[in-house]
């Protein structure tokens, strides 16, 4: 596991967290001490709490306990502890900092402790004698400070680290999930299927073989969609029009390689045609009717799609014959289909719905989208 890192938006976080400790720190004393003095033990205690809490959470944690080096670990902090309290002490004479026993010879200091309510009812506790045992224990601070200060700072270091190194692990697993998601987005963008592309071009020869007038408009119109789907499509957002033009073509060169006249509905023009969508979302729904509904049977097969928008809505629904044969078989949308709800969960998470119904005889599919 990678060595945390403190993320400019936390920083400030980080600071608040370290003036409210200080703050936290100074209150009992400034009640035994005069500013000046009050300032530097309660500086030189913050210091040394900063030193062991970000070595532990950034540097002996990541370092060791995440890899199972756990006597390292127990060496390391040793050394942490041991540098930081020597330190620690030595630097109170340096600072003007008194230890408890000096603080009880001083006169004035009892006349301090008599006029606070507070700490004249505790008196008999300031001023009684440690027991040898303790005796060091005197200038590493008063009850929270100094060596009960630093294995609290131990404690809540390791709950930070355990935190982070949690969330962090979430946030990269997330990240990995989401880079496939836009790879795989960005391959369906940019996917034409092929067996389209190869019936289009025979449609235009068929055409052209026959001297068609509708030859050209037809090569045009191949042009439009291979220019929306290998340059537009890479836009985050195109307008809807385009997608509707787009769906429209497709059902036109449908319409060619079908002998008779196809039982096809299409109401999409009603729709906003500026309207900002992903682009390449709406067409696999297209394929997938014309693939699944033997729409070359104009007896039977037909197909019905309906595009429209309200406020900040767009609707689209498909429906499409099932043939008998295939109704078993084609209980599932399909490969296709399963791509674009992956798309639609990580592009409108909570702010789209699809629903679809099949039996025997249609297949349905209503898609609702909420625009961001």
């Amino acid at each position: 596991m990678k060595h945390l890192k403190i993320k400019r938006k936390d920083l400030f976080i980080h600071i608040g967290w370290w003036l409210g400790y200080g703050l936290l720190l100074s209150y009992l004393p400034l009640l035994i001490m005069d500013a000046a003095e009050a300032f530097a033990f309660v500086l030189r205690t913050l210091i040394a709490s900063i030193i062991i809490f970000y070595i532990n959470a950034y540097w002996l944690l990541p370092r060791y306990i995440a890899k199972g080096y756990y006597f390292k670990y127990l060496l390391g902090i040793l050394l942490t502890m041991l540098i930081t309290g020597g330190v620690y002490h030595q630097t109170s004479a340096k600072w003007g900092v008194r230890s408890m026993e000096q603080l009880r010879s001083d006169k004035d200091w009892e006349k301090t402790i008599d006029n606070d309510r507070f700490l004249s009812e505790n008196k008999e506790l300031i001023f009684k004698k440690e027991h040898p045992r303790f005796k060091e224990r005197r200038f590493l601070g008063f009850n929270m400070m100094g060596v009960p200060s630093f294995i609290s700072m131990l404690f809540i270091s390791t709950l930070y680290w355990i935190y982070s190194d949690s969330r962090q692990r979430k946030q990269t697993e997330l990240n990995l999930v989401n880079q496939n998601l836009v790879n795989e987005m960005k391959f369906l963008k940019s996917q034409m299927n092929p067996h389209f592309l190869f019936n289009a071009l025979n449609n235009i020869y068929s055409l052209s073989m026959l001297h068609s007038v509708k030859t050209p408009e037809m090569v045009l119109k191949l042009s439009a969609m291979l220019r929306y789907v290998l340059y537009e499509s890479e836009d985050v957002k195109v307008k809807l029009g385009k997608e509707v033009d787009y769906i429209k073509n497709f059902i036109e060169f449908q319409r060619i390689k079908i002998e008779g006249i196809p039982n096809i509905h299409v109401d999409i023009d009603r729709a906003d045609r500026m309207k900002l969508i992903e682009p390449m979302l709406l067409i696999p729904f297209v394929e997938n009717s014309f693939k699944h509904s033997k729409i070359e049977d104009t007896e039977n097969g037909w197909i019905s799609m309906t595009l429209t928008t309200e406020d900040k809505h767009i609707c689209f629904e498909v429906s499409n014959s099932v043939p008998k044969q295939k109704a078993a078989a084609d209980k599932n949308s399909g490969i296709g289909i399963e791509n674009v709800k992956r798309r639609l969960l990580y592009l409108y998470p909570d702010c789209h719905s699809i629903r679809i119904n099949m039996d025997e005889r249609q297949y349905q599919l209503k898609l609702k989208i909420e625009l961001k």
